[in-house]
């Protein structure tokens, strides 16, 4: 897969486009950016609260269970990201047998599995 990175005049505003979409990033206005989109650091923080969720639903759909109706996540950070916290809220009257089999649903979400098995990165700097 290969996706194109777009920089804008403004250096902090980034856009990514990827599939068909463009993702616009930015920094916040306290730290020089424009303010015109989430930082690249909360976007990665969306990703796996979204894949989190998505897999909990998912897992409930497939199995014709009541559906999850919200879900809060908790960032805790000190010196870098020390703990994601997500609580997962599913309906009055879930079947309490089934509520660990969401759970484990949920713990499958691949963009958690990527952090437990990171990639290698390479930068090449190319000069026109």
């Amino acid at each position: 897969m290969d996706f194109e990175v777009i920089y804008y005049d403004e250096f902090k505003h980034i856009e990514v486009e990827i599939g068909g979409y463009t993702i616009r990033t930015d920094q916040s206005q306290e730290n020089g950016g424009t303010g015109v989109g989430p930082s690249p650091g909360k976007l990665l923080l969306a990703a796996v609260a979204s894949c989190t969720a998505s897999t909990a639903y998912g897992y409930c759909h497939k199995h014709d269970l009541p559906l999850p109706t919200s879900m809060n996540v908790h960032v805790e950070e000190d010196s870098g990201l020390e703990r994601l916290s997500f609580k997962i809220r599913l309906p009055a009257g879930f079947p309490s047998n089934r509520i660990q089999a969401v759970q484990r649903a949920a713990e499958t979400c691949w963009v958690k599995k990527q952090w437990l098995n990171p990639p290698k990165f390479e930068t090449v700097v190319i000069v026109d």
